[in-house]
């Protein structure tokens, strides 16, 4: 014999919902995240950059997340572009792009390093 009991509540607020409290209440929530881990996460994103690309390959990668044009238009540095990558990378909004970003280069240099196929890559 089967006994099926459904539940039910009703949650009761007096405050309307407002989704620019919403908004601010996550905004918060991101700040308390990155003020405890912002300098573990990008000072080695920092170094990495600075040692390792050039301003060309940096403005790529900010191409490819679409916020090139700011940084052209303003005539920014190295170290101007680096800190603007690194925040944008940083920022959990920005996770999914991010990781597909990196998926994408690795596969790059799959294909760079390979006998074969690196003859098909023109990057």
């Amino acid at each position: 014999m089967t006994h099926n009991e459904n539940i039910s509540f009703l949650l009761e607020t007096n405050e309307p919902i407002n989704n620019n409290n919403i908004d601010d209440y996550l905004q918060e929530i991101n700040e308390q995240i990155y003020q405890d881990d912002d300098d573990d996460l990008a000072i080695p994103k920092i170094i990495n950059y600075n040692e390792n690309y050039t301003v060309k390959e940096l403005l790529l990668i900010c191409d490819y997340y679409g916020i090139s044009k700011e940084l052209k238009s303003n005539k920014c540095n190295k170290e101007m572009i680096i800190h603007f990558l690194v925040d944008f990378e940083t920022n959990l909004m920005n996770t999914q792009i991010v990781l597909k970003r990196q998926s994408m280069w690795f596969y790059i240099n799959e294909l760079k390093n390979d006998k074969f196929m690196k003859k098909y890559v023109l990057w």
